[in-house]
């Protein structure tokens, strides 16, 4: 037993510090032509399912597919943090290409539920990060992530309030409407 578990740990701890990644951490449905997973299913889904999510076509990202669309980098500075954020992860612009998406507003929803809408215009404005990296270290559940969809301000000032109200952490889904 002590054997098992002492794997167990080091498998854990690889994990943690990002040597092993697996599994989905975004999903693209909706108006999009790349498909790499099945429609919804209300058996298997069962997480679709409780956000009352359902969809014909899907992409799914891990990790690695998300990094190799291309990491882009930005310092987030915000006045009620402790200090800035660097974060990493592909433009969502680039997510959504490569999954084919049609232009045009997408909703994102969060682990708790929180959903926002982004119109083109809005998409066009900044250039939103899908971050899934913070301060060097791959967002987990629990503290932002699987992933974090957020900007720096082009203008370079610090972010505002309004600013982090559009930001969801813990974002697992991208509907493109």
């Amino acid at each position: 037993m002590l054997i098992v578990l002492g794997t167990m740990t080091l498998a854990l701890g690889q994990a943690a510090a990002g040597d092993v990644k697996f599994g989905p951490v975004l999903t693209v449905t909706g108006k999009i032509t790349e498909t790499n997973r099945p429609a919804y299913n209300g058996l298997k889904d069962v997480f679709f399912n409780f956000h009352q999510r359902n969809f014909e076509r899907a992409f799914e990202f891990d990790i690695l597919s998300l990094e190799a669309i291309g990491m882009q980098k930005a310092r987030i500075n915000h006045p009620g943090w402790p200090g800035p954020v660097s974060v990493e992860g592909p433009l969502l612009r680039d997510v959504l290409a490569a999954a084919g998406a049609e232009a045009g507003t997408v909703r994102i929803t969060a682990l708790d539920g929180f959903t926002t809408e982004l119109a083109a215009s809005d998409m066009a404005e900044q250039d939103w990060i899908v971050a899934i990296k913070a301060d060097g270290q791959y967002l987990g559940i629990g503290g932002k992530g699987p992933s974090w969809i957020l900007y720096a301000r082009r203008d370079g000032k610090p972010a505002t309030a309004e600013d982090e109200e559009r930001w969801p952490w813990a974002a697992f889904l991208i509907e493109v409407l």
